[in-house]
């Protein structure tokens, strides 16, 4: 059996065309994990690069603690079931099983072993002698499992393998492969669009778009603590109602409008109010979020217009409009209901299930968020956050762009990992809890930090002790602590950031400036101040530019307006990583000891422009004299 571990994986096609962005996974052992998404998110991409069908483009792959990403996949212990059967027609279901042991020379007791006990798990022992054309849908999709079982590999891959079947088959195959993880305890990884799939077989979800993870959790959680409005309308069905609003406060009491004419007004409960992650929402426009089940009928004041009823069976679904609202109100309630469509009707919200998010971003803004933000300030050796100084890890600040010192960043960490238990090689912050919500998976405990406003907050165990107004330690291991600058773009690197430090030959006299570095010639106005002789020359990380080719051209991509265009160095890529809209590239420079490290637009790829070159205006680099 067997863990797998995805770190800061991508994967980067022709053009520059990025599938999967920053892939970072555990899966444990046995689990039963499921990628979701819509057409295009990058979650068969990154199965297949678990295969090894697909390249890493960059990033490491582990299985059982061993790296995989030059390990041939027939020799990665997995095996993997496809969307379609990919049977041999004129083979019987029992040769069609036996098939791949047979190429790896098993020994025939074994393979008959094998066959028959993996036919006997997903009683299929009468079909052996059957060939495929003989087979339901169903039928074949078992010898499909079937094949991958007597390999009896560490993880099993499954891309959508029932895609093909009826709705009713679907329903039945979905138990069967649940069960089937039971009996074999094996790692199961599970790519499918299907939400009900995902929400009814995954111990956790991992829910994607544009090639990014949006949130990692199990099912319940998922439902109840979207992270983002992506993953809160992506989950249920119909779609959770989504409703401009504004916040303001009555006294101490938090509210939301809900159109212009303050005719329709929600008043947020206590425990709700305080969860709101920042008082700089009062009096903004945010997004409101809340499910068609948690919407109450006949039992409120906010008044709506039926338009349509849908009755299915055991519910009624409700299509209503709000006054002055262009969004509709969509209503789930039992079926006996005897509200009928073009009624005007009041309903109630259940304000302990209403969500916040941020107009702009999308994020979470009120209950237990995706990502901590703290604000800090960070320097040499030091991290500041509000009346606390802490020492800074050496190794973790060597991970650090130049940006996130001496300014104000945001550090950034999920509540699932921060812990009252010390944890090696982690960051030791004072808090006190404020306040605790139930969960069904866990408890949401919120703290505050002194000298800072409003509350952050972590998951702990239900069976856990919480004491509240107490003031405790808390560690936050450094391996998952993010920093972002104010537009939200990641200062820290998976790899060292290199100094970009080498040594140049200047000559100057009354016209010109000349700069011999990298095997280059740079040429700039005179600068009385500087002397001829040997220096060491500092390159800034973020005002190198990368010159484009004809076939970057191609792609919409422009150079940058040059005063000299023979000021530009050749370098060699090694590595890039990237952090939102910017990406740190790492590259060999002539004549400098190490890598150099440069923030650059994520429109461009080392990957796919091995060797390029970079242009140098004059505010790109320092001179010490040696």
């Amino acid at each position: 059996m067997a863990d797998v571990t995805l770190k800061h994986v991508y994967k980067v096609y022709e053009g520059s065309v990025r599938a999967v962005n920053d892939f970072d996974l555990d899966i444990k052992d046995k689990e039963f994990i499921v990628f979701v998404g819509p057409s295009g998110c990058g979650k068969s991409t990154t199965l297949r690069m678990i295969a090894g069908l697909e390249e890493i483009t960059a990033g490491q792959l582990y299985i059982d603690g061993e790296l995989m990403n030059e390990v041939e996949p027939k020799n990665r212990d997995i095996a993997m079931v496809f969307q379609s059967y990919a049977l041999y027609p004129h083979m019987t279901v029992y040769d069609n099983m036996a098939f791949g042991l047979k190429l790896r020379h098993t020994p025939k007791e074994e393979i008959d072993r094998r066959v028959k006990a993996a036919a006997e798990i997903l009683e299929i022992s009468e079909l052996l002698t059957r060939k495929p054309k003989a087979l339901s849908g169903g039928q074949r999709q078992r010898v499909a499992l079937g094949r991958t079982i007597v390999r009896e590999p560490k993880v099993f891959l499954l891309d959508e393998p029932l895609s093909n079947l009826d709705a009713k088959l679907r329903v039945a195959m979905r138990s069967e492969i649940t069960k089937l993880h039971e009996k074999l305890e094996t790692t199961f990884i599970y790519v499918t669009h299907d939400q009900t799939e995902a929400m009814t077989m995954g111990n956790r979800i991992v829910v994607m778009k544009d090639g990014f993870i949006q949130q990692v959790d199990t099912p319940i959680t998922l439902f109840e603590d979207p992270s983002n409005l992506f993953v809160a309308t992506f989950l249920g069905s119909p779609q959770m109602n989504i409703i401009e609003a504004e916040l303001f406060m009555d006294g101490k009491t938090l509210k939301a409008k809900l159109n212009d004419l303050n005719n329709l007004v929600v008043e947020f409960p206590e425990i709700k109010a305080k969860q709101l992650a920042n008082q700089r929402y009062i009096g903004q426009k945010v997004l409101l979020g809340i499910r068609p089940e948690h919407v109450k009928p006949q039992e409120g004041d906010l008044p709506v217009f039926v338009d349509v009823v849908e009755h299915l069976g055991d519910e009624s679904i409700l299509y209503t409009k709000m006054e002055n609202r262009k969004e509709q109100l969509i209503i789930k309630m039992p079926f006996n209901s005897r509200i009928k469509a073009n009624e005007n009707i009041k309903v109630a919200f259940d304000m302990m299930h209403v969500y916040l998010f941020d107009h702009e971003s999308h994020k979470a803004i009120m209950g237990i968020p995706h990502e901590d933000e703290i604000p800090v300030c960070i320097n040499k050796g030091c991290l500041k956050v509000g009346a606390q100084e802490l020492a800074l890890d050496q190794e973790y600040e060597a991970h650090l762009l130049d940006e996130a010192f001496n300014n104000e960043v945001i550090l950034g960490i999920k509540p699932d990992y921060i812990s009252q238990e010390e944890i090696p090689n982690s960051l030791k912050l004072r808090a006190k809890l404020e306040f605790v919500e139930q969960k069904t998976d866990y408890q949401a405990v919120y703290f505050s930090l002194k000298g800072i406003n409003g509350y952050f907050a972590m998951k702990v165990a239900n069976e856990k002790e919480v004491k509240l107004g107490k003031e405790v330690e808390l560690y936050l291991p450094y391996q998952r602590i993010n920093v972002y600058n104010q537009e939200h773009i990641k200062l820290n690197s998976r790899e060292i950031v290199y100094p970009n430090r080498g040594r140049a030959i200047v000559k100057s006299d009354e016209t010109k400036l000349t700069i011999e570095v990298a095997g280059a010639k740079l040429t700039y106005p005179a600068e009385p101040e500087i002397e001829s002789g040997e220096y060491e020359l500092i390159f800034k990380q973020d005002k190198l530019l990368p010159l484009y080719n004809k076939k970057m051209f191609k792609q919409g991509l422009e150079n940058p307006e040059m005063d000299n265009p023979h000021n530009k160095i050749k370098v060699s890529a090694y590595d890039e990583d990237v952090l939102g809209s910017k990406l740190l590239a790492y590259v060999e420079v002539k004549g400098f000891e190490n890598y150099a490290s440069f923030v650059i637009d994520n429109k461009f790829s080392v990957y796919k422009n091995p060797k390029f070159e970079l242009y140098v205006p004059r505010d790109a680099f320092e001179l010490k004299s040696l």
